[in-house]
């Protein structure tokens, strides 16, 4: 996607006036696509649905039209309606050159020194590699407006280390001096990391966990004789995001299922939390629980007796951390 600067126009930009921002976080999610523009936090659904010659696009508020080396592409709410392919089962790290692209839409040409994007493990030289592609200049357009981006360097931040040094920040860990852990429930899969006083992170202590798309695989079988086919596990985790938990537009109602299976998967969590952090749970100080569905382990969070806690606006409380990454 490597593209030349145009030392002259683009469209009716002038590359002379580029604007610089110093840091931009963006996080491409398995389910939303996160970001900071201005004083707003944006999110939209992480759906990329490519666009043939005689499709239609269009945008909303959750919902982006891109074009991209002569290609168009649906990004958002829309592409997942049009049936586009999502985040959390063909992967962030092959989707992220055009999740991304909203968030670096502006409407005269730009420079990002630094733009810092979550991984799940920064020394995946493989994703590493694809993250750094988009260190370049890429003209694109957003919405039908010409865009004109150049990114000076990639940042690849280990998941939860924005949560943990943002609650440093804060002051909110209650037992500073030991070790304090994060567990981020994303879509595809969800992390759970640990990190000694003073933010080391301890990675012997790293747990891959099933996220909130197992959980609706689990609830798909459940309710599968109320739906009578296998249900589309984006649309479960709409309506369990949503609080609705009626399958789509249908009267179809699944709260029973729901609590059943929501309590084998979260005993599963505490379950390999307990087994993988042996060593560390007698100086465990806090468990900082973060992710669109943080909420989904309040009763956890209950039995711990406030060793483990949902972060406020538990969403976005990475981007949050990540948005202050300087160095």
């Amino acid at each position: 996607m490597q593209t030349e600067y145009r030392p002259t126009t683009f469209g009716s930009m002038q590359p002379h006036r580029a604007t610089v921002r110093p840091v931009l976080a963006v996080d491409p999610g398995n389910r939303f696509t996160k970001w900071i523009d201005g004083q707003n936090v944006r999110s939209i659904p992480s759906y990329v649905k490519p666009l043939e010659d005689w499709e239609e696009g269009g945008a909303d508020g959750q919902s982006y039209e891109i074009a991209l080396d002569g290609k168009r592409y649906l990004v958002g709410r829309l592409a997942q309606l049009m049936g586009g392919a999502p985040a959390f089962e063909s992967g962030k790290a092959d989707l992220a050159h055009l999740l991304i692209l909203p968030a670096l839409a502006s409407d005269s040409p730009q420079r990002i020194e630094k733009l810092v994007i979550p991984t799940p493990d920064s020394r995946n030289q493989q994703t590493i590699a694809k993250l750094k592609q988009l260190e370049t200049t890429i003209e694109f357009s957003v919405n039908g407006h010409d865009c004109l981006t150049t990114v000076r360097s990639v940042a690849a931040v280990d998941e939860c280390r924005g949560a943990y040094d943002l609650a440093l920040g804060r002051q909110m860990w209650r037992y500073p001096n030991n070790p304090n852990g994060v567990l981020d429930i994303g879509g595809g899969t969800a992390i759970a990391r640990l990190f000694a006083p003073g933010g080391a992170l301890l990675r012997d202590a790293d747990i891959v966990l099933p996220g909130t798309s197992h959980l609706a695989q689990r609830l798909a079988a459940a309710i599968l004789p109320k739906v009578g086919n296998t249900a589309d596990a984006g649309m479960l985790m709409d309506a369990i995001a949503s609080g609705n938990l009626c399958y789509g537009s249908t009267d179809i109602d699944f709260s029973r299922e729901f609590v059943s299976v929501r309590d084998s998967w979260a005993a599963d969590i505490r379950s390999k939390l307990k087994s993988n952090w042996a060593k560390y749970l007698p100086a465990l100080g806090e468990l900082l629980i973060i992710g669109g569905s943080a909420n989904l382990l309040e009763p956890m969070c209950a039995a711990s007796k406030g060793r483990f806690k949902v972060a406020p606006k538990p969403q976005f409380f990475n981007l949050y951390g990540l948005a202050k990454e300087a160095n």
